[in-house]
């Protein structure tokens, strides 16, 4: 069936542009801080806590906003998700204090970034991918890698010339036009319009009725084991990468690197972890999750070890991001890939919701223990010695992590029926 083919890649390429605008909500702060920072005059650790409410608030609404996708169509909500990005930063040029910073991170980003974010892009290809899922989520994440990339010259250019609330307006306005018409083309699952997953002429499993997400209760998913090995080895490099990431223009600008080359630094970052995803798009159906696991979470290691040995000048701190975002970047779509495998379809919004909040709470503090680890000591070393210490540890995890629904396993009682 070659309309379905068609149908579901153009539903992989609307989340590529999706993901493209939430990644950059997070790799682009630390640009958007220093002129936050010298408008309000928070300190290091302080200014952080925006990415802390972002996180916390992402991981209260995401369990909530998880299980809403598996019953009300994403047509309906994700178009709700980017007007909530534009009206964001629109409201971010208005802030007359910090605290007012902090509340729009919390009541209009975060939203945004469940609702146009993985977890509604795990929900939607989900559906319109089996054989091919890897591949499809793996570029569809590159989206991240590729907003990072392409946003933070934007935004740098706006500030360069513009005052910094005009800058955050005219985002907005980008942002807008950026979103609002691709959520509009979003196809919730291929059979409303007659089609089947992969592109095949008939479905390779019985379909399910919207409603069975209610069949698996919660104590299911929180209490598979899998759930909680996931959860921890993911967090461990996103966490990294999200303080590594949030700091990095002031870890620059530390080191005298210029503004906009420090810019130019999370640009870097975002191109390796471009290369990382489309990587991880062309092997993850061939190679499996393990190996990806165990690249992702070596290389992430070697790379905060060298930032944390080596972070002195713009080449010497380019190549540490390099290495975060070409092996860390691996793991970002790896959760995608995963949950899909583990819990039934039917729940997989439920399931991502669970895990992506569970992740979240990890992040909470990652933004401002950097800024505090350097308030403390006037450096970033130990937080990055720490953190490529963690991930070591963590291939230990690998090896046991089971990579099938619990209920396929032999003599194992099977769920509640669908």
């Amino acid at each position: 069936m070659t309309g379905s083919f068609h149908v579901g890649w153009r539903q992989v390429a609307i989340c590529f542009l999706l993901l493209a605008a939430t990644g950059m909500i997070a790799s682009t702060y630390s640009i958007i801080a220093v002129p936050i920072g010298r408008e309000f005059g928070p300190s290091r650790a302080v200014l952080m806590l925006s990415m802390t409410v972002l996180s916390a608030t992402c991981a209260v609404l995401s369990p909530f906003l998880g299980n809403l996708m598996d019953r009300v169509s994403l047509r309906l909500l994700m178009p709700v998700g980017g007007l909530s990005l534009a009206a964001g930063y629109l409201a971010l040029s208005f802030a007359t204090s910090f605290d007012q910073v902090l509340l729009i991170f919390g009541t209009l980003l975060a939203p945004a970034n469940v609702l146009i974010g993985p977890v509604a892009v795990t929900v939607l290809l989900t559906r319109w991918f089996s054989r091919s899922r890897g591949r499809a989520i793996g570029i569809a994440i590159a989206g991240i890698s590729a907003g990072g990339f392409l946003f933070p010259m934007i935004i740098q250019a706006l500030l360069d010339a513009n005052e910094w609330r005009d800058a955050l307006r005219l985002l907005a306005g980008v942002l807008l036009i950026w979103t609002l018409p691709v959520t509009l083309l979003v196809i919730n699952r291929p059979s409303d319009r007659g089609l089947h997953p992969d592109g095949d002429a008939a479905p390779v499993v019985p379909a399910r009725k919207p409603g069975d997400a209610r069949a698996i209760p919660l104590r299911e998913i929180v209490t598979d084991p899998v759930f909680w090995m996931l959860c921890v080895t993911v967090a461990v490099v996103t966490s990294g990468m999200k303080g590594m990431i949030t700091n990095l223009a002031p870890l620059a600008i530390d080191n005298g690197v210029l503004a906009r080359d420090a810019a130019k630094l999370i640009s870097t970052y975002a191109a390796c972890g471009f290369i990382a995803k489309i990587t991880f798009a062309m092997l993850a159906d061939r190679l499996g999750p393990r190996v990806l696991m165990v690249a992702a979470l070596g290389g992430f290691a070697t790379g905060m070890v060298f930032l944390g040995q080596f972070a002195t000048s713009f080449y010497s701190i380019a190549a540490g991001v390099a290495l975060i975002g070409l092996f860390g970047g691996l793991m970002v779509p790896l959760e995608s890939f995963i949950a899909p495998r583990v819990f039934p379809e039917r729940i997989v919004g439920r399931a991502m919701g669970l895990i992506t909040g569970t992740i979240l709470i990890a992040l909470l503090a990652t933004p401002p223990l950097f800024g505090l680890i350097h308030d403390l000591t006037g450096s970033y070393k130990a937080i990055f010695w720490t953190f490529g210490g963690l991930a070591l540890a963590a291939l230990a995890i690998v090896p046991v992590i089971r990579l099938h629904r619990r209920e396929d396993e032999p003599g194992t009682s099977p769920l509640p029926a669908e």
